[in-house]
């Protein structure tokens, strides 16, 4: 008895040993460091011991056939793929206006791939693709000779008022109000926020997108408008890579014969005042008077998302220079600054912040350049333990860029940077489309040669001047993160900059 009795006094003394050891680890906590602040570091790209010197040779020229068949309707004809696989890209374009909800329009053209997918006798359904964006969207197949007519004549058959009578609308609807919330769960949703912030609520491109009445009330009858709304004011290109010049001849044939006409009035479609939206000709430039900080309450978010960019002007004539001057108004200036801070592991911001510092694991820089809007955005994410010095290690390397020159081995690197990006768009087919496309939807053709002779004569001068035009003003900044815990060392770190709390 007393043995028993001794046992259970100890598990009774061990268990409130466990249930005080428990009790006060719960009231511990782990103080918030804050990382400390340096000077930018820049990479002296040196080369490694007895690395192949690489020959990038020289981009082709007259790569692109083009063909005018009518007013709306041109083919372009691409060098044929060692594959022997047919590639046609169905594009609609209109560079002056931007497409109204194309973001609707896209996720069903979507639903009915997966519908033909499962009922098409084509063996190259499933390379079936859409790529959408502001100005053009294209649908794509990949398919044998044999299949191309047919392919062709499914590509087309998706723009008939009879496209989406087997697609399953209610799937539709699901898809759309589903990535509004993955957005909001993973963060996604501060580009929406950005693009509102460096672009202004009522630009066209804000007012284009995530219509939820519409989509939440979405009915067949709604989605053919929608649809055939696009056809007003665009024209038709056809790209093609193919072994077989008379295919490409039975293709545009085909072309003349059975497109839906883009002739489409206006009025009767019930477009919205968005869709015919100009920029003015005394519409100006103007960059941010202010220091101003912009975040979007995350609490609880271990991370801290960053934007920080600026919004360039692009001037009216510019739809036909196909001579850049490299000022702040050429699109070629955006792409080289993007590429020279932000291009991943060999740009400034990725060596210093993520190589030597370990504060992010990516910042990347990226040019957005649309017809009626460019935009110049370096972005990443950080703990939020780092996000002040995150922050002034960005806008440090901004002030860099502008006050010293880059030396030569950074400015040589630059340079193969730029000219690779152009030899590894002409070395895939899917690649060289949709640069192509991208062109189109600007209103501009075959500048990659022309951009080409400007960047093997780009001194370190030049690029300097850029940088001090574009970064001569603040910045937009925005960030997503645990308000509470950050905005004491964002204030530390950042005392001229006013920080201001918005909702998403």
């Amino acid at each position: 008895m007393k043995q028993s009795t001794l046992i259970l006094s100890k598990a009774n003394a061990l268990i409130c040993s466990l249930l005080l050891t428990v009790s006060l680890s719960a009231c511990q906590q782990t103080k918030l460091v804050f990382t400390d602040a340096k000077e930018p570091v820049i990479s002296d790209l040196k080369g490694l011991n007895s690395a192949p010197k690489v020959n990038l040779g020289q981009i082709d020229d007259n790569v692109w056939k083009v063909n005018e068949l009518t007013k709306s309707v041109t083919l372009h004809q691409y060098p044929p793929s060692q594959s022997k696989l047919t590639y046609l890209s169905l594009v609609l374009v209109n560079p002056k206006h931007p497409f109204n909800n194309i973001d609707l329009i896209s996720s069903a053209l979507y639903q009915r791939a997966y519908t033909l997918a499962a009922t098409s006798k084509l063996s190259c359904i499933e390379s079936f693709r859409v790529q959408a964006g502001m100005h053009s969207i294209a649908l794509q197949l990949s398919c044998p000779e044999i299949e191309a007519v047919q392919a062709l004549t499914l590509l087309m058959g998706s723009w008939q008022t009879d496209a989406f009578d087997s697609i399953d609308l209610d799937t539709v609807r699901r898809q759309l109000k589903l990535n509004k919330h993955i957005n909001a769960y993973s963060g996604g949703e501060i580009d929406k926020v950005w693009a509102k912030k460096i672009l202004g609520e009522h630009h066209p491109y804000n007012l284009n997108l995530h219509n939820p009445a519409l989509q939440n009330e979405l009915s067949p009858k709604e989605l053919i408008e929608q649809q055939q709304a696009l056809l007003a004011g665009s024209n038709w290109h056809l790209l093609v890579s193919s072994n077989t010049n008379d295919m490409v001849a039975e293709l545009a044939k085909m072309l003349t014969l059975n497109l839906p006409s883009s002739s489409v009035n206006d009025k009767k479609q019930g477009l919205s005042d968005t869709l015919t939206y100009r920029k003015p000709l005394q519409e100006v430039f103007t960059q941010n008077p202010q220091k101003q900080l912009y975040i979007i309450d995350a609490p609880g978010a271990i991370q801290t998302q960053v934007r920080v960019g600026y919004r360039l002007p692009i001037v009216d004539d510019e739809l036909t220079n196909t001579t850049p001057s490299l000022d702040e108004s050429d699109p070629l200036s955006c792409q080289l600054l993007a590429s020279w801070l932000g291009r991943s592991f060999s740009g400034r911001l990725y060596y210093d912040l993520r190589e030597k510092r370990g504060l992010t694991y990516g910042i990347y820089g990226r040019c957005f350049d649309n017809p009626q809007a460019r935009t110049l955005k370096f972005y990443g994410s950080t703990q939020r333990q780092h996000t002040g010095a995150f922050i002034s290690g960005i806008l440090d390397h901004l002030a860099l860029a502008s006050e010293s020159e880059l030396k030569a081995a950074e400015l040589s690197a630059l340079k193969v940077h730029e000219k690779s990006k152009y030899l590894l768009a002409s070395q895939s087919i899917n690649a060289a489309f949709s640069r192509y496309i991208k062109q189109l939807s600007q209103g501009r053709q075959n500048t990659d040669l022309s951009q080409e002779k400007i960047v093997n004569q780009l001194s370190a001068k030049t690029v300097q001047n850029m940088a001090q035009t574009i970064f001569s003003t603040p910045p937009t900044i925005l960030i997503r993160g645990d308000v509470d815990l950050i905005i004491k060392d964002l204030q530390n770190k950042l005392p001229e900059w006013k920080i201001n709390l918005i909702k998403p």
